[in-house]
């Protein structure tokens, strides 16, 4: 079954690279990215670092050989060896004894769950690395009551390179829509590297398609730095025109989005049909309001690519060491496959209907009729779809206008053409918002 290879690829590929030192620069970054477009068979960006990306620079390579705390008689506190997480992203080097009290400046732990470690990553956005730090659980902190440790960090900063994957499948037209996802963030995997395994399996969807109309294009590289590259350096940036950035959807909580900034584009109207087909208690949340990430840059000053961000929300184990395999749910990765895959479907099949008959269709001659006893919303629907299909409105206007799904629509549209009921003409993408 499909499905279930679909499902083994994805949990080869998460189980191979998630505990990686997955940082914005790194080795193992490179390694990941470079492993994964070979075999994809995909180009990869590539900046060295200092180059300019708009506003901000590729950063340099950090390279972590070790680091740990441990007490004076040699007992490990923490150890990155164990997990990533211990040592807080791009930590700069030391070695000494502390005090309990000095050593406690650098040491984070998770507010609620005192077992788990705490991910922190904001260092590796800054421009200088002087700061260093450790995630020890709260449980493990209260038992640390000696007077002093010993703490060693040997890692250094060298000329690096950041990899950006950037797969282009060309459609009839060069009007793009892109998805993306993060490489970054070590040890996570709802957090990244998940987004990007079902990203890939619906990117092997589309080539499977008989025929595309839009050009769709993939992005993974590290958070914020990709993007900046991509618009800075990557082809044919002026074709970009709607987006879709993926975080935390490995989980089974409903899936959730926040708007493009503009609130109200195409690409907002098409997730909100599509997503009313699926389990209520979703959030429908502002821009950037739900986890915030390259949207800003994409759809951010001198681009406003509408951007929406898909999510499953609020994660509980965000940035914890339970963001692990064992937390990656399948099943809610599978559906996350199927919601985008209806999204490019809804892309691919809107069109400006025109009915070819006059006053209200035979609808049990034609097999298209709904009980009104069954179905009442569905029966009454019908008849506003007809009306509405008078060649001024394209089949998700139609749907918007009728409050009912795309896909209701586009099946009963569907019937009417085998019939010979209705003919198409092509939809547009919008050039702006509809409101």
């Amino acid at each position: 079954m499909e499905a279930e290879r679909r499902k083994e690829r994805m949990k080869t590929m998460i189980d191979r690279y998630y505990r990686l030192n997955r940082v914005s620069v790194a080795d193992d970054t490179s390694l990941f990215a470079r492993e994964l477009a070979e075999e994809l068979g995909v180009g990869v960006l590539s900046l060295s670092t200092g180059t300019p990306c708009l506003t901000w620079a590729v950063p340099r390579k950090w390279v972590v050989k070790e680091a740990f705390i441990e007490t004076l008689d040699g007992k490990r506190i923490a150890d990155y060896a164990w997990h990533p997480l211990y040592l807080n992203s791009y930590s700069a080097p030391f070695s000494g004894i502390l005090s309990r009290e000095e050593l406690m400046k650098h040491v984070s732990s998770h507010p609620v769950l005192e077992d788990r470690l705490i991910y922190l990553n904001r260092w590796q956005y800054h421009r200088e690395h002087t700061q260093w730090g450790f995630s020890v659980p709260a449980n493990v902190v209260k038992e640390m009551t000696d007077e002093a440790y010993r703490v060693h960090i040997d890692v250094s900063f060298e000329e690096g390179q950041l990899d950006v994957i950037d797969w282009i499948l060309p459609g009839e037209t060069e009007e793009t829509i892109f998805f993306a996802a993060h490489t970054c963030h070590p040890g996570q995997v709802n957090d990244g590297i998940a987004c990007m395994a079902v990203l890939v399996e619906l990117f092997r969807h589309l080539q499977t398609l008989p025929r595309r109309k839009y050009t769709y294009r993939l992005i993974m590289g590290p958070e914020y730095f990709a993007a900046a590259a991509v618009l800075e350096h990557g082809r044919d940036v002026k074709n970009l025109r709607y987006g879709y950035y993926l975080d935390m959807v490995a989980n089974l909580l409903p899936m959730s989005y926040s708007a493009s900034f503009a609130g109200n584009s195409y690409a907002d109207r098409i997730t909100r049909s599509v997503l009313r087909n699926y389990e209520a208690g979703r959030l429908d949340a502002p821009y950037r309001s739900l986890y915030g990430n390259d949207e800003m840059f994409y759809d951010g000053p001198g681009f406003e690519i509408p951007t929406v961000c898909l999510a499953r929300h609020p994660f509980p184990y965000y940035h914890t060491d339970w963001d692990d395999l064992a937390h990656c749910d399948f099943e809610g990765l599978e559906e996350t496959f199927r919601i985008l895959t209806d999204i490019v479907a809804t892309f691919e099949a809107d069109c400006v209907p025109v009915r070819t008959y006059e006053g209200p269709l035979y609808l049990s001659g034609y097999n298209l009729y709904i009980d009104p006893l069954k179905d009442p919303k569905g029966y009454n629907a019908l008849q506003a779809i007809q009306i509405y299909m008078n060649g001024e409105r394209s089949l998700l206007e139609i749907a918007e206008k009728a409050d009912v799904s795309f896909s209701f629509v586009h099946e009963f549209y569907s019937e009417l053409l085998k019939h010979g009921l209705a003919v198409e003409k092509p939809a547009l993408i919008p050039e702006e918002a509809v409101s």
